[in-house]
C-alpha cells in the first residue's frame, strides 16, 4: 500500500474527518448529516452525490472485476493484520431528547491486548463501567450493540455475495468507487452483510461500510434474545494505520425505539484508537475476556441481535 495514501488522509494517525449519513437503499441517495459537537461524531461532507439505483451507470475507470480482485485481497491482509493489533476501544449509547439534547447513557471503556497464548482478550479501563441504558421499554446492553464484523468481504465469505458497481463518489480528501453488496441468498444459521461499500481508488481497499446484517426470519424468531439490540444499520469509517492498512476505527448507528411515551431516539458510536503491535503479555488473572474485536468474522451466525425497533433508524 503506497504511503500516498496517508497524505492523502492528512497523516496516518488522523481520525475520519466526514460523515455521509447513508440512506437505506430503497432511497438510491445518501442525505448529509446534522453537524454535532461530540469529539466522537464525524465532521458532515462539504458535498453530496445521488448514488444511482436504475438506469445507466457511469463506466468504471478500471475493470470493476480488478477494482473486486483487489478490495477482497486487501481485506484479507487487513485482517490478518488486526489480530496482531492491541488498541483501546470506547462504547457509547445515547439517549437523543426529543429537543435534540443527550439524554442518559451507556458508556464503556477497555483495552484490547494480545496475550501470550496467541489470543487477544479485552479488559476494562473504566472504573465506573456503565453498560446498560435503561429505558421505560427495556433495557439496552452496549456491549451487545458494539459486536459488529469489521471485515464482512474477506476472499472466504465471498462466494455468499453479489457486488454492483454504482458508480464513484469524493470521501473527505478520497475518491471512492461504489459497489452495492448483496447476498446471492440468506442461509440457516448466518447472517450476511446487505448494504453499499466506499473503495478507495488508489489502494483499491474499503475505507467505509454501512448496512446491515441480515438472516432468515425464522433464525431471528428463535434467537430472539431477552434484551435485543436496537440497531440494525451500521456506518464503518477506516483509517490508514501504520501507512499500510486501512482499519476500521469508528462506527455508528442510529435507531428508534418506541415506548409508551412516545418514540425515543438512541445512537451508539464506537471507537477505536491507538492501534500498535506490541508483544503479547501474560493474561491477566480475572477481568479479561475475549473482545467482539477479537474474532472479526466476516459472516458470523445468526446470534441474538435482532432489532427492537419498529421502524427503520433515520439519518
Amino acid at each position: 500500500m503506497k504511503i500516498e495514501a496517508a497524505a492523502r488522509w492528512g497523516g496516518c494517525g488522523r481520525v475520519l474527518r466526514v460523515l455521509v449519513a447513508a440512506a437505506a437503499l430503497a432511497c438510491g441517495c445518501l442525505p448529509a448529516a446534522a453537524q454535532s459537537d461530540d469529539p466522537l461524531t464525524p465532521i458532515p461532507p462539504h458535498a453530496v452525490r445521488k448514488i444511482p439505483r436504475e438506469g445507466r451507470v457511469e463506466t468504471a475507470p478500471i475493470p470493476v472485476e480488478k477494482i473486486i480482485q483487489s478490495l477482497v485481497a486487501r481485506e484479507d491482509e487487513y485482517l490478518r493484520a488486526h489480530m496482531m493489533y492491541g488498541f483501546k476501544r470506547i462504547v457509547r449509547v445515547q439517549e437523543i431528547t426529543p429537543g435534540g439534547e443527550k439524554g442518559s447513557e451507556a458508556h464503556l471503556e477497555s483495552e484490547v491486548f494480545l496475550a501470550d497464548n496467541g489470543k487477544r482478550y479485552e479488559r476494562k479501563t473504566q472504573k465506573d463501567e456503565q453498560r446498560f441504558l435503561d429505558l421505560k421499554s427495556g433495557t439496552v446492553d452496549a456491549q451487545a450493540a458494539a459486536q459488529v464484523p469489521l471485515f464482512p468481504l474477506a476472499s472466504d465469505q465471498m462466494k455468499y455475495y453479489d457486488l454492483i458497481y454504482k458508480g464513484s463518489q469524493p470521501l473527505d480528501e478520497l475518491n471512492t468507487y461504489i459497489f452495492e453488496v448483496k447476498p446471492k441468498s440468506l442461509l440457516p444459521n448466518r447472517r450476511l452483510f446487505s448494504g453499499l461499500i466506499y473503495v478507495d481508488d488508489q489502494d483499491l481497499a474499503i475505507v467505509k461500510v454501512y448496512g446491515k446484517w441480515i438472516a432468515l426470519e425464522e433464525d431471528d424468531a428463535a434467537n430472539s434474545p431477552a434484551r435485543p439490540s436496537p440497531f440494525s444499520m451500521y456506518e464503518i469509517y477506516y483509517e490508514n494505520v501504520d501507512a499500510k492498512y486501512w482499519f476500521p476505527t469508528y462506527f455508528r448507528s442510529d435507531a428508534y425505539v418506541h415506548t409508551k411515551a412516545g418514540d425515543v431516539q438512541l445512537r451508539l458510536i464506537v471507537r477505536m484508537t491507538g492501534f500498535k503491535v506490541a508483544a503479547p503479555v501474560p493474561i491477566p488473572a480475572g477481568g479479561a475476556s475475549t473482545p467482539g474485536p477479537a474474532s472479526p468474522s466476516p459472516a458470523p451466525p445468526a446470534e441474538p441481535s435482532k432489532p427492537a425497533a419498529e421502524r427503520p433508524a433515520k439519518p
